[in-house]
């Protein structure tokens, strides 16, 4: 009698103690999603007219962003090859839409930018991208570590395939890797729709041949997967423009650090 009478109370114990962790389970705050808001990427697209002038009033306006004590990271590109090659590409990353309305004094950066810009250029184009995390395996310009170069890949697809791309590539993605830094992005204004862009981010040709020389190849690398599964995920895509960029960081804005003399 007495053996099962502390049984019971063992029983009991233990019944109260898994009661009591669940309740304080329940009671604990759950943890916040890091990125929970889109991140977006606002670009710019424009054809200079005088370097020299224009490299000087350009300068003069990041100052002006700068003195307003713009949260918002700017960066610049020279496109060295592609069908917009020479054109001038400045843009913000890793903002949410609700941050691009907030910029500090819009009417004022519109002042500005007509008096120490807008002289010097034509504009071209602007584009709106939201990043594509599930199928990134980097993300320097979010986290503001722009490398030398960026290979832009804009891929564009079958409307009627864009969920089932979709869901495909992230497939491919569960086995990401590190190896080459792929940032991915839905385009969504500007060019043709659906358009999707990949950016490898490098120093130089050894990382192009480390990241592998062909899209499928990349892919193939990046996601530690064989390019004939690749090659079938992909064949959504109707049309791959290829574009490689050059960093300007004398034209370049990042919060915090001072402009590259």
């Amino acid at each position: 009698m007495n053996s099962l009478r502390k049984t019971l109370r063992a029983l009991a114990t233990i019944g109260l103690g898994v009661i009591a962790a669940a309740i304080l389970s329940a009671q604990e705050p759950k943890p916040q999603i890091k990125n929970a808001h889109t991140l977006v990427a606002q670009l710019y697209f424009y054809s200079i007219k005088d370097m020299p002038a224009f490299e000087e009033g350009y300068r003069r306006h990041l100052m002006w962003h700068a003195g307003k004590k713009d949260p918002l990271v700017w960066y610049a590109w020279t496109i060295d090859s592609g069908l917009r090659k020479g054109s001038f590409v400045d843009g913000t990353f890793g903002v949410t839409f609700a941050g691009l309305d907030a910029r500090p004094d819009l009417s004022g950066d519109g002042t500005d930018f007509g008096r120490n810009v807008a002289p010097y250029v034509t504009a071209l184009d602007a584009e709106t991208w939201t990043l594509w995390p599930q199928t990134s395996t980097a993300t320097p310009l979010e986290e503001r570590v722009p490398g030398v170069l960026l290979d832009v890949f804009l891929l564009q697809v079958d409307p009627a395939q864009e969920h089932s791309f979709e869901a495909k590539m992230e497939g491919l993605a569960k086995t990401k890797r590190n190896s080459a830094k792929l940032s991915w992005y839905r385009m969504v204004r500007g060019n043709n729709l659906p358009t999707y862009v990949l950016l490898l981010t490098r120093r130089n040709y050894a990382d192009m041949e480390s990241a592998g020389t062909r899209l499928v190849e990349m892919l193939a690398n990046g996601y530690a997967v064989s390019p004939a599964r690749v090659a079938e995920v992909v064949q959504p895509v109707r049309n791959v423009r290829v574009e490689t960029w050059s960093y300007e960081p004398r034209l370049a804005l990042i919060p915090g650090l001072a402009l590259e003399p």
